[in-house]
């Protein structure tokens, strides 16, 4: 059998143990190619006796093989996916960073493997550590690509949008980390807390780390803080008229009462969320039946926002 043929090789140049980055789809560590599992061919049926003879040329026909016909194009092994097509978003790193960031990790791991055989392959659900690399190792190469022709070639290659429309200074991971935590995680507060020109592209960013602390990085927000203890009643009723300035015992008690956790958002972002209205509604329910409202209510948001990259 052709080595292309087989579904588990590469279709471009027949290299054998393709990473598997989706359900159907691979990458050749060898090539770099990006495609999409053939089918096994069914064996042909064994000739009969009488297809092997044929005609004798003594019965007037002409002894020459008739060509092959043409092959069946469903049953060929398909070409190489190109790199960036539409079936980029059945890959799971999509939920956490856009398209073109996807196929620079794929292809950078593959190429990496081919020097390092024993290379770790890519998670599916990236750590803290291993996200923060690559925004920072891709950033760096887009800023790169401005004046290295290598990093430009590189940049062109995997980038729908064209170089000189990507921002040059995302604001970096841990910055938009930051600023979902201290917004409670809404969206549009943590983008405009990052501002800048680059609009489009924040709020791009925004949305792919909010599914990722949704998610792979929900152990690293906090909601997962280890429980504080409960506050007094008198410290929580005192906050019930809000002070111009917290001390550090009354942030904790304020976030004690509405999170249950000694650190949480900080305490504008809580306002600009919920409002003066709606943090003194939460106080008085945790002082009647230890509720907490506001914690039920960002947690459900990060269960729709976790639903929205599934």
């Amino acid at each position: 059998m052709n080595p292309a043929m087989n579904p588990m090789n590469c279709v471009q140049c027949g290299h054998p143990h393709p990473w598997r980055i989706g359900r159907t789809r691979y990458s050749c560590r060898s090539c770099g190619a990006v495609f999409r599992a053939s089918p096994p061919q069914p064996p042909s049926p064994a000739p009969s006796p009488s297809t092997v003879q044929g005609p004798s040329p003594s019965q007037g026909q002409d002894p020459s093989p008739s060509p092959d016909p043409d092959p069946d194009p469903g049953t060929t092994a398909p070409g190489p996916e190109p790199v960036g097509g539409a079936a980029d978003g059945d890959d799971p790193l999509a939920a956490f960073m856009p398209a073109r960031m996807v196929r620079w990790v794929r292809q950078d791991t593959v190429q990496n493997t081919v020097q390092d055989p024993v290379r770790d392959p890519v998670p599916d659900a990236p750590d803290r550590a291993t996200l923060a690399r690559w925004y920072k190792d891709f950033d760096a190469l887009v800023a790169r690509a401005a004046t290295t022709p290598e990093a430009r070639a590189v940049v062109e290659r995997v980038s729908d949008v064209p170089l000189d429309r990507l921002p040059t200074k995302p604001p970096a991971f841990n910055k938009v980390c930051a600023a979902l935590h201290a917004t409670c995680y809404d969206p549009a507060l943590a983008a405009a807390r990052l501002g800048g020109q680059d609009s489009p592209f924040v709020a791009e960013r925004v949305a792919h780390l909010r599914r990722w602390l949704a998610t792979a990085g929900r152990s690293t927000t906090w909601l997962e803080a280890p429980p504080a203890p409960p506050p007094a009643p008198e410290a929580v009723e005192e906050l019930l008229t809000p002070p111009t300035s917290f001390t550090t015992e009354q942030v904790r008690t304020l976030f004690a009462a509405l999170f249950g956790v000694d650190k949480g958002p900080s305490v504008p972002g809580v306002r600009e969320r919920f409002g003066a209205d709606g943090v003194h509604e939460a106080l008085l329910a945790y002082l009647r039946t230890g509720a907490r409202p506001l914690r039920d209510a960002v947690a459900a948001d990060l269960a729709r926002a976790a639903g929205e990259g599934a």
